[in-house]
């Protein structure tokens, strides 16, 4: 018998609660919420598990790329930052389960996680949150845990961090599949591999480097006001009112 939605939060909070330290364990902990969120009544189709299915998928080729010591170059710099961008979302999470204010973009998607949408909607909601929103202040976060100088191999970073789309694009056609991106499903003539299905992949491809660009941009930006106190405020609340205009419209 499926989960009630009460009973499935529940379930979730030791998950959000819990600060992963290094991200095989990451991996451990997003698989485990998205299979506890498959539990409920919406099954696979749970906003939430929707989201976690697809950031499982990233994140495992993120160490399985960092390991084979070709796409990285930049030391550990990828590592800490896929840790301190997770734990974004897990803290969001962890703050939405126990009533703490949480932000507008993903509250939306905690929120109507089990209305009968696409799961590509919620895949684009969690992408959304966590690239527009998030990805800005993980790369503060990761810059003020190496007080000395974290700029010192910026060129070196940013080349390892563009290096992620190159994850995206390997991943963009799979996971428009598995999520029901309605291209995917447009008959013969929109077939997988067809010209059109091409061009939705280049698409999304195109969108998450443009996003992610903009990330990158603004975490510059803010980074020499990081000594003074409330430097991001302004910024994050910019960030998610945007974003959850997004959300609200996609979902």
């Amino acid at each position: 018998m499926p989960d009630s939605l009460d009973e499935n939060n529940q379930k979730l909070e030791p998950l959000a609660s819990r600060r992963p330290a290094d991200v095989p364990e990451v991996i451990e902990v997003l698989r485990a919420i998205a299979t506890t969120a498959a539990e409920t009544e919406a099954g696979q189709g749970d906003g939430i598990a929707c989201f976690s299915r697809l950031y499982t998928t990233i994140t495992e080729d993120v160490v399985k790329e960092w390991r084979a010591g070709e796409l990285f170059r930049c030391g550990q710099f990828i590592l800490e930052l896929d840790l301190t961008f997770a734990q974004r979302y897990l803290d969001a999470l962890d703050a939405w389960l126990h009533g703490r204010e949480t932000p507008a973009c993903w509250r939306i998607l905690f929120e109507r996680r089990q209305q009968d949408r696409a799961e590509w909607r919620f895949a684009v909601v969690g992408v959304n949150a966590h690239v527009n929103f998030d990805l800005a202040f993980a790369l503060l976060d990761v810059w003020e845990d190496h007080p000395d100088d974290p700029l010192s191999t910026a060129d070196e970073q940013r080349d390892d961090y563009q290096a992620i789309n190159t994850i995206f694009r390997n991943n963009m056609d799979q996971l428009c599949e598995d999520n029901g991106a309605p291209w995917t499903r447009w008959g013969k003539l929109l077939r997988d591999g067809g010209i059109v299905d091409r061009i939705a992949n280049r698409g999304g491809d195109m969108l998450v480097q443009r996003t992610r660009e903009v990330a990158w941009d603004k975490a510059i930006e803010l980074w020499p006001s990081h000594e003074r106190d409330g430097y991001r405020d302004e910024a994050s609340r910019e960030l998610d009112e945007d974003a959850g205009d997004i959300a609200d419209l996609v979902i």
